[in-house]
């Protein structure tokens, strides 16, 4: 289970997040949507402490990290969170110099200590998952968008993750190439897979997630199933994003 509690974060005398709470359980799927400038992102990016909140807490399973004003997370407490957690760039964020299938052997190898032969076996396992086995030999400038972040997705599950994060993993991709990975991500969350994606594809957030959060200003102004955030909310910042949103998608 990930539990977050009264979390706060601020760049400077910008607050970002303001006492955002929340629970995901296991084998379920979070989504996070809202205005751009809404926290979305920085709350992503908190989970795996990309972003270090000022105070608050974060529980991941038996591991539970508390922050305080000024106060510094042990890098071994870092390190520990984040090989639980699998993260997933809107920028694919792949190496360039090493291909499809040596991407997602990198993390196993240097990070797991797995054999070459070990990690191998399980890159072209995840390769062939996200449909790419053929692919396990191209570098990174001859995919398309969309192969690259389904790569990018193999890479991230490689190190076998508790939860994976996803930062709008379809926003850098042309709208040809969405569908191609927005049915890998279903797939995964089908399979049990805990997740938290931040998107602004709201037929795909209504279709995948158990639990969706609207967030503007640094708080949650609407949580909960899809059909009650998306189809009987009340709240009027909420109404207004939401049909803005929706007339953009017409």
């Amino acid at each position: 289970m990930i539990e977050i509690r009264d979390l706060h974060k601020s760049f400077g005398p910008l607050q970002v997040l303001k006492g955002v709470s929340l629970t995901v359980e296991p084998g379920k799927v979070l989504v996070i949507i809202g205005p751009s400038g809404s926290g979305k992102t920085t709350l992503l990016r908190c989970f795996n402490l990309l972003e270090q909140p000022d105070r608050g807490s974060l529980t991941l399973g038996d591991m539970k990290l508390e922050f305080t004003a000024g106060g510094k997370i042990p890098q071994r407490s870092v390190l520990a969170l984040r090989q639980r957690t699998g993260m997933v760039f809107q920028s694919y964020n792949l190496f360039p110099h090493m291909t499809a299938l040596g991407n997602v052997m990198e993390g196993q190898v240097t990070v797991q200590k797995r054999s070459k032969e070990e990690a191998r076996k399980r890159a072209v396992e995840l390769l062939t998952k996200v449909g790419l086995a053929d692919k396990a030999d191209a570098y990174p400038h001859q995919l398309s968008g969309g192969q690259q972040q389904r790569v990018a997705i193999a890479r991230a599950m490689a190190v076998e993750p508790e939860v994976l994060l996803f930062d709008e993993p379809t926003s850098a991709l042309d709208p040809e190439l969405v569908g191609e990975v927005l049915k890998v991500i279903k797939q995964l969350a089908s399979e049990g897979m805990t997740m938290v994606i931040v998107t602004h594809e709201m037929k795909f957030a209504a279709d995948v997630a158990d639990q969706i959060i609207l967030m503007d200003g640094g708080v949650i102004l609407e949580q909960g199933r899809p059909e009650q955030v998306l189809e009987h909310t009340t709240n009027p910042r909420a109404l207004q994003f939401l049909n803005r949103i929706s007339g953009e998608e017409i």
